[in-house]
């Protein structure tokens, strides 16, 4: 007996720190005539909107609103709220009794958009730089704040750190991380409450100095799971990546970094955000003067979450994928053939029945697709009146649902749910009642969940199959189908935060022939057997696309995939009959063993963004 196992090509380069994925530069939008003073940055989650912070007369703060026609498109923005002279929204605290913010920096909200966070590297009134909070009324909408609290960073307790810039929100909002320029360290502290500031704040550890990065850091951003930080600042025109021993904790970054250029083009960073599912980096740049440029730069990255694509054969839902694939292909043959089997087995316990239909479901078709195809089948439909021609059709019919797990060692595992059902028609003739041939129609689902991030493979097979059977002599049988399956497979993979998916098309041949004897007893009949399903199902290639914008960020090509499938089944059905006075009572059940006797399957796939590797 042949193991079947799966045999993976991949065309992927390995890579070092730097190999091919470096940011690649999309566009510039200068934003010279709305601020003289440029800072922060964030994005609304759909690109919708995006947000700056704005240094008027070297230090008076606003915030200026943009909305764009085209998520994450940078070149078609256009001001929200032009609110006079400055541009944009005063930022101003009412609430803790003082006046408008100076030297505004890093732009955070919480994720339904009703709290926005801003740092500031300068004190006013009796506060001393901190963490400004802000209640939206309106969600995503900034003229519609209303400051609630001023978060003091006390500077001996950070160790006389006077430049805040920096700022960041662990994802549920528990944990809140700062810094500045002058000692070049984080802090990170605990929320109570989470994104709430006005209490139970608690300091929980500070990182080691990061000045080998960056001497001026500006902004700083986790990747999705917390296990990457990215700092990048005016010192230099590169971003810089660190790794997290344990997720968003920064007291375990690690010694060493790695260095992406950004190019000449940022000749003075002040804020960088990566957005639409950290498939994007945007940089803001201010030249230092009052009448120069200030500018938003867009990139867009290979992988979201790590820049550095890493080997997709090596990713644990990407070989699941192949193997689910694989597998699905196989079970949808089966699928289509036990119920045929099931009928053919039925007509020879009840052969010389007049009546020979047999439904045993009732379903109502919302589907269109298969409702058109069942239609079909009515024109075959016969008033039945209990004796034979030769133009005799019975009409059958069954359901089936079924699930379970896979687990695998170097791959993620598979929760499987399957259904569908089946309605089919055949004769018999009355001359030759050992004789049956008829066709089905088939439909059935393919649910996968894979691992824990999202990954999921939805297929729908639509069939058509022509089926018959023969018993000979000494009660030997033949039972014989072909048939042909239209597959159509939902592709979502979950990588690092980004959702990727793709539309797959898919056709399939299959046949199978089952031997067999019937034993007949006074007391069970026995249906010894041996059969043999053969397939050949053709995947075509397509190519994976993200959710929000037109990034390629982590996207895979998967070229065209033939699939070859052998099973081998032996196995013996039962039955036995139940006479009473007013009922008969049919009991049957088998057992079967089942050996994949099916070739390995090539599964040629690679990155978008590197076809020639």
């Amino acid at each position: 007996m042949k193991k079947t196992f799966l045999f993976v090509i991949f065309f992927l380069t390995l890579l070092t720190s730097n190999s091919f994925a470096e940011f690649k530069f999309v566009q510039t939008k200068d934003v010279s005539t709305d601020t003289p003073g440029i800072r922060g940055i964030n994005f609304k989650p759909d690109g919708t909107r995006m947000y700056i912070t704005n240094r008027e007369s070297g230090t008076i703060a606003y915030l200026i609103e943009y909305s764009l026609t085209t998520p994450f498109d940078i070149s078609t923005a256009t001001i929200s709220f032009t609110g006079g002279t400055p541009k944009g929204t005063a930022l101003t605290c009412a609430a803790e009794g003082v006046g408008q913010m100076t030297y505004p920096h890093a732009i955070e909200f919480n994720p339904d958009g009703t709290r926005m966070f801003i740092t500031t590297n300068e004190g006013i009134g009796s506060f001393d730089l901190g963490v400004w909070q802000f209640k939206l009324t309106t969600p995503w909408d900034s003229t519609s704040l209303v400051c609630e609290k001023i978060y003091e960073i006390d500077i001996d307790d950070a160790g006389g750190e006077d430049q805040l810039r920096t700022l960041h929100f662990k994802p549920d909002g528990t944990r809140m991380f700062i810094g500045g320029k002058t000692l070049n360290k984080l802090r990170q502290y605990d929320l109570a409450n989470p994104f709430d500031l006005r209490s139970g704040v608690t300091p929980r550890g500070t990182s080691d100095s990061l000045v080998s990065a960056d001497t001026n850091m500006r902004n700083i951003l986790f990747n999705p799971d917390g296990t990457q930080l990215f700092i990048a600042g005016n010192e230099n025109t590169r971003m810089n990546k660190y790794t997290l021993s344990t997720a968003y904790d920064i007291t375990t970054l690690s010694s060493t970094f790695t260095t992406f250029d950004l190019g000449s083009r940022v000749n003075n960073m002040m804020g960088f955000i990566f957005a639409s599912n950290f498939t994007k980096l945007f940089v803001t740049s201010d030249d230092g003067s009052s009448s120069g440029d200030n500018q938003i730069h867009e990139y867009e990255i290979d992988c979201a979450g790590t820049i550095t694509c890493s080997d997709p054969s090596a990713n644990s839902d990407v070989k699941a994928i192949i193997e689910a694939n694989v597998e699905s292909a196989k079970r949808i043959i089966k699928n289509n053939t036990l119920p045929i089997f099931h009928r053919t087995e039925w007509l020879r316990r009840h052969k010389n029945k007049d009546n020979l239909s047999n439904l045993n479901a009732e379903i109502d078709f919302t589907n269109q697709k298969i409702a058109k195809l069942a239609s079909a089948l009515n024109t075959l439909k016969k008033e039945k009146d209990r004796t034979y021609s030769s133009n005799d059709w019975f009409e059958w019919s069954e359901g089936r649902i079924s699930f379970g797990k896979k687990d695998a060692n170097d791959a993620s595992s598979r929760d499987i749910h399957s259904y569908g059902f089946s309605i089919g028609a055949d004769r018999i003739k009355k001359e030759d009642r050992d004789s049956m041939y008829g066709y089905v129609l088939q439909y059935g689902n393919d649910n996968i969940d894979i691992g824990s991030s999202g990954t999921n493979l939805n297929t729908d097979s639509y069939s058509l199959a022509l089926y018959g059977t023969k018993l000979r002599e000494n009660q030997l049988f033949t039972d014989s189908v072909i048939g042909l399956s239209l597959l159509h497979i939902d592709h979502k993979r979950v990588i690092n935060g980004n959702t990727l998916k793709g539309d797959r098309e898919g056709q399939q041949i299959y046949g199978s022939i089952n031997f067999g004897k019937r034993l007949l007893d006074e007391k069970f009949n026995f249906n010894p057997g041996i059969k043999l399903d053969l397939g050949y199902t053709k995947l075509k290639a397509f190519r994976e696309k993200t959710t929000l914008g037109n990034s390629l960020a982590d996207s895979l090509i998967y070229k065209e995939q033939n699939i070859k499938s052998a099973l081998a089944t032996i196995g013996v059905l039962f039955d036995t009959t139940n006479q009473q006075e007013e009922k008969t009572t049919n009991h049957h059940g088998r057992l079967e063993y089942v050996g994949d006797l099916s070739p390995s399957s090539n599964a040629e796939f690679y990155y978008v963004n590197n076809q020639n590797t």
